[in-house]
C-alpha cells in the first residue's frame, strides 16, 4: 500500500493536482467518452461484395509479409482437404504420434475430420467445455485449430474469442495454429474490430493473433515458435470468390 501511495503521489506531483485530490469521470468528459459505433457497424453491415474482395485480398498481401500462409477455399470440403494435407505433411516437433485439436465450433464440426484422418491413424480432439481432459489433449496436440471471429485486413490480425468450448490454448499452445475464417468476418481495421467487439454484451476475453509467435532477442536472429505457435495457415472462406 505504502508503494501504491507513493506511486500516485508521484502521478500528482507531476500533474501538478493537490497530494489528495480525487479526480472525478466528470472533469475529464474527453478521457471517458464513449465512442459512437452505430456509423461504424452501418459501414460495416453495408460493404459491397466487390469491396470485400479487396478487404480479402489486402489480407492475403498483408498475412504474407507477417509468415502467414493463406489458402483461399470456396467450400467446407476444399477447406477439409487444405487441413488434411497439412496434418498429413507436417511433422510434430515433441512427440512421435499426430493428435490434433480443434474448437467446439460449428464450421469446425462440419469439416469432419475425423471421418479423413481416423484411418491414418491420427487422433482428432474436439475442445468440448465439458471435457475435462481438454488441457492433456490440447498439450499432446500438434496442431490446433480455430475459426476466429474477425480478421482484420490492414494489420493481419485474427480476433480469437474465448467463449465455452472456444479456449485462448487451442491458437496458443500447438506449435501449428490454423484458422478457419469466413470472408464476411473481414473487416477494414481495428476501429471496426474495436466496434464489433464493443457491441457484443457478453464478452469474456479475446486474443489477437498477427502471425505466428516470434522473437528477435538473441542476437537480433528472428526465430519463430518461441512463445506459441511457429506456423499460422489461414482458410478464408468464400463461396463467391
Amino acid at each position: 500500500m505504502d508503494n501504491q501511495n507513493a506511486f500516485l503521489t508521484t502521478i500528482r506531483r507531476s500533474l501538478a493536482l493537490p497530494s489528495h485530490e480525487e479526480r472525478q469521470r466528470n472533469l475529464f468528459p474527453g478521457l471517458f467518452a464513449q465512442t459512437d459505433t452505430t456509423h461504424i457497424l452501418r459501414t460495416i453491415r453495408e460493404r459491397t461484395a466487390d469491396l470485400q474482395d479487396q478487404l480479402v485480398e489486402t489480407l492475403q498481401t498483408n498475412a504474407s509479409a507477417l509468415a502467414i500462409e493463406t489458402h483461399l477455399v470456396k467450400t467446407f470440403a476444399e477447406a477439409a482437404e487444405v487441413i488434411v494435407n497439412l496434418v498429413r505433411t507436417k511433422i510434430p516437433e515433441f512427440t512421435p504420434t499426430k493428435h490434433i485439436v480443434h474448437h467446439d465450433h460449428p464450421d469446425l464440426t462440419a469439416l469432419h475430420l475425423w471421418k479423413h484422418l481416423d484411418r491414418e491413424g491420427i487422433t482428432v480432439h474436439t475442445t468440448f467445455n465439458q471435457d475435462q481432459q481438454v488441457a492433456e489433449k490440447t498439450i499432446a496436440s500438434f496442431i490446433g485449430i480455430t475459426a476466429p471471429a474477425i480478421g482484420v485486413a490492414d494489420s493481419a490480425t485474427l480476433v480469437q474469442l474465448t467463449e465455452s468450448g472456444c479456449p485462448r490454448s487451442t491458437s496458443l499452445v500447438p506449435s501449428i495454429h490454423i484458422a478457419f475464417l469466413r470472408r464476411e468476418n473481414i473487416v477494414a481495421d481495428m476501429r471496426e474490430a474495436y466496434a464489433i467487439l464493443r457491441d457484443k454484451t457478453r464478452l469474456n476475453s479475446f486474443v489477437f493473433i498477427t502471425g505466428p509467435s516470434k522473437t528477435a532477442d538473441i542476437e537480433a536472429q528472428m526465430v519463430h515458435g518461441a512463445h506459441g505457435p511457429r506456423e499460422v495457415h489461414l482458410l478464408i472462406y468464400s463461396p463467391s470468390s
